[in-house]
């Protein structure tokens, strides 16, 4: 059985995906806790994840996607920019609320080194993308979790692809585009 979170923001497309991945479920439970997000609630989770980690910058603020502030030696940045780098520097992946350049060494664990470079909002932000969490039963099994959605995408449920998401504890899905 699938249970989606009250948070969780859905569409007709992602429901249809998810009603697709409910028979490979039998006797198991799982939790959709994300979908569709906005600006706004990504830099809540990473307001929540600077406080988690003690990382937040003087300039911070998490009530202003596009509020940005002068910073002498880096120069016209976003209020939350700095943070969030410094997130990414310390291995909490967590994408920006908006294209922003990552101004401390990251590491993608594809060996890209995003210093300088571009990073893009969140997919919850641009696409249509189901995270699951990773409890079956109620209990932590990350790796099951993946299978269970590994099966229905190879049965055609419309998952382009899992990412397991360690740090944030779930399975990211990215739905296909005709799905």
């Amino acid at each position: 059985m699938i249970e989606i979170s009250d948070s969780a923001v859905l569409d007709d497309k992602q429901r249809r995906v998810i009603a697709k991945i409910e028979p490979f479920t039998t006797g198991l439970d799982l939790r959709v806790t994300r979908g569709h997000s906005t600006p706004l609630s990504q830099l809540s989770t990473i307001a929540k994840l600077a406080k988690e980690y003690k990382v937040s910058f003087p300039e911070f603020s998490q009530d202003n996607v596009d509020e940005m502030v002068e910073v002498p030696g880096v120069g016209l940045v976003y209020r939350w920019q700095r943070t969030h780098s410094r997130l990414l520097h310390i291995g909490v992946i967590v994408n920006p609320p908006r294209t922003c350049t990552i101004l401390e060494s990251y590491v993608r664990p594809t060996g890209e080194e995003m210093l300088g470079k571009l990073m893009d909002p969140s997919p919850h932000i641009t696409s249509d993308p189901i995270d699951f969490s990773q409890k079956v039963n109620g209990v932590p099994n990350i790796k099951l979790a993946a299978r269970i959605l590994t099966r229905a995408k190879a049965a055609g449920a419309g998952i382009k692809y899992v990412k397991i998401e360690n740090v944030n504890g779930c399975c990211h899905c990215d739905l296909e585009r005709t799905a």
